[in-house]
């Protein structure tokens, strides 16, 4: 069972069902009532600077730049018509309109909170009739490269029943050093896991506290972002696009996995036009030349999104996928396997300059000590 943040697009695309929750936020634009489907993590966001204080705080607690964080409130406020929070103090201060989206936020997040665990206890009470429970803790840039492409009907092919979900990497890691508390001998827990170059003391302390827990990591591919181009403009005819270039116009970037930080901080804050989870989106925007936008290089492999080039960066920074588990998890069984296809599914495109396959050892990765 695959799991996301795809409640607010599932609901968006059902209106009804959304009014039947309570769900939908309305806002006045003159004398017309707008219904607005929104992120649930912008949502998410919004809360936590009312309940942390400060926009810094809720950045914080998300890894997320401040910039970020106000960007998502500016989308709300831009969405519903209307000023969540009183610009002219200095404190975190709700209008009106402000304390009525509270209400509805929470209410919404704990109507997903509560859809998440009531298919959580289906798939519990289908594992249990499982030789083996396999869950995957995967971020999001695990994703973003195929890498789920090439394995995804082994779930099904083997003994195992597998649950993948989808999760930050500081939240891959509390997750798994969490189950190792409590893991029992027929459960088997696995990180994918997605680390930055640009944040290497960061990933390596996340890697120790896997390592410290007693799990192994063990890389699996290296890959550096390309920048997306429209398919029409002269950045498409350029060998490698400079970080000046990038500066001097608009960028999306993905929302989740590190992304915003890494641009933030290769790039600039002041550059980044919009942050979504959407790549489909994101390719959008690029499309339309309104923004450039970010890809891994081993996504290549199934070509650049159309109406737009992949330009490699004149300063690339560096992405490592690979897997934490235990260590005999990696020796047998849906694990192995899966690497063992990945392995075969990559090896065709491993000259064509798009990633680097590993060994799988640690001692090939900057994260481990």
């Amino acid at each position: 069972m695959w799991e996301s943040d795809s409640f607010a697009v599932v609901a968006a695309r059902n209106r009804r069902a959304m009014m039947k929750l309570g769900i939908m936020a309305m806002a006045r634009t003159g004398p017309v009532l707008r219904w607005i489907a929104m992120q649930t993590d912008y949502l998410r966001y919004f809360i936590d600077v009312v309940t942390l204080g400060s926009m810094s705080s809720a950045a914080k607690k998300n890894y997320m730049t401040p910039q970020g964080i106000s960007r998502s409130i500016s989308a709300l406020e831009a969405d519903l018509g209307c000023e969540l929070f009183k610009r002219d103090s200095n404190k975190v201060v709700l209008t009106r309109f402000g304390s009525q989206l509270l209400k509805d936020a929470r209410k919404l997040l704990e109507c997903e909170n509560d859809m998440r665990h009531s298919i959580i206890e289906l798939q519990s009470a289908e594992l249990k009739k499982s030789h083996v429970h396999f869950t995957c803790y995967s971020s999001p840039i695990f994703f973003d490269t195929p890498l789920f492409f090439p394995v995804s009907g082994l779930g099904t092919a083997m003994y195992a029943k597998v649950q993948f979900l989808q999760r930050s990497t500081p939240n891959v890691v509390d997750l798994l050093v969490e189950a190792a508390r409590s893991a029992q001998p027929n459960e088997v827990f696995v990180g994918g896991l997605g680390f930055f170059g640009l944040f290497r003391d960061e990933s390596t302390r996340f890697v120790q506290r896997l390592i410290d827990a007693g799990y192994e990591y063990r890389p699996f591919m290296r890959t550096n972002d390309y920048v997306l181009v429209p398919e029409y403009s002269t950045l498409a005819h350029m060998e490698k696009i400079t970080q000046d270039e990038m500066r001097s116009r608009n960028l999306a970037v993905a929302a989740t996995g590190g992304m915003e930080r890494a641009i933030s901080r290769h790039v600039g804050a002041e550059s980044i036009y919009v942050s979504s989870g959407d790549s489909a989106y994101r390719s959008y925007l690029c499309r339309r030349g309104e923004a450039l936008t970010f890809v891994p290089g081993a996504s290549l492999v199934f070509g650049a999104p159309e109406g737009t080039v992949a330009v490699p960066m004149q300063e690339p920074y560096t992405i490592e996928i690979g897997f934490a588990a235990r260590p005999s998890a990696f020796d047998e069984g849906i694990l192995a396997d899966a690497i063992v296809r990945l392995s075969d599914f990559y090896a065709p495109y491993k000259d064509e300059g798009l990633f680097e396959l590993l060994d799988g050892s640690a001692k090939n990765s900057p994260f481990s000590t």
